[in-house]
């Protein structure tokens, strides 16, 4: 509980720094009720889709039951000890900073990039936000379901083949009581891909196409953050690291292009 309201605090401050800070009023015009209904619909798809990915955390342990999927091996067998190797440094300043940048960073980038937009008056942004955020997650929660990948830290231990170098979950080393909610919003087998990795870096990116430089460089620098956090901690594979990177470049082309195109340019 004290995690959560931690969770919760964190993200709130940020969002008011970056409403005071970072936001642009770029548009001085009053909306017309049209235009409000558009954001208004807008701003509930987005929320709609982050809802279908809680679906797919709740519905996973039933579909992996069922199925009895797991291409951990495969992935493994595909990198070796790139985690096992990554992890072989510490220091106690990048302990708290990774976990910040992984539970608070990016639940920050994530949704406060369609408040900026709407403060801003951007319903272009907003339209390129939605539509890389359903994008990533359309094609990701198939993975999620059907090509199960299980938790860096969790094959070092729990697998009998696997004889690289152990993978520790450093997560609940450096905060303990933030397991639970951590585990609200996804399970062990979410990796391949990356949704931390993907969702940060698109988000930055389309902040960098729509021009907001102060918002584009927080959230840039804490997008280059998030995919050495997943290592650093032991929860993802480097391979979903790299993916989850690649579908946030195809997400913010699609996006891009569907935008201009509905918009007439």
């Amino acid at each position: 509980m004290r995690a959560s309201l931690l969770l919760i605090t964190g993200n709130l401050v940020l969002s008011l720094l970056g409403i005071l800070f970072l936001t642009e009023y770029r548009n001085p015009r009053k909306l017309k009720n049209i235009e409000i209904s558009n954001y208004f619909l807008l701003g509930m798809l987005f929320l709609i889709v982050s809802a279908i990915h809680m679906l797919e955390v709740k519905i996973d342990p039933i579909v992996t039951s069922k199925y009895s999927l797991d291409f951990t091996r495969f992935i493994y067998n595909l990198e070796g000890d790139i985690v096992g190797t990554f992890q072989s440094w510490t220091n106690p300043f990048l302990d708290y900073y990774f976990v910040f940048v992984y539970m608070i960073g990016f639940t920050f980038i994530v949704y406060f990039t369609p408040i900026i937009f709407i403060i801003s008056k951007d319903l272009k942004g907003l339209k390129m936000a939605v539509i890389a955020y359903a994008v990533i997650v359309a094609v990701a929660l198939p993975f999620y379901l059907f090509f199960p990948v299980n938790d860096a830290w969790w094959a070092s231990q729990n697998y009998s083949w696997y004889a690289g170098k152990a993978i520790v979950f450093r997560l609940p080393q450096i905060w303990p009581g933030v397991i639970d909610p951590f585990f609200r919003f996804t399970t062990i087998n979410n990796c391949f891909p990356s949704l931390h990795c993907c969702l940060s870096m698109a988000m930055a990116g389309i902040a960098w196409i729509r021009r907001y430089k102060r918002f584009a460089t927080v959230a840039t620098f804490i997008a280059i953050s998030i995919p050495i956090a997943t290592l650093y901690l032991g929860i993802h594979w480097f391979t979903d690291v790299v993916v989850g990177e690649i579908l946030a470049l195809v997400a913010i082309c699609i996006s891009y292009k569907f935008t201009e195109k509905i918009s007439g340019e």
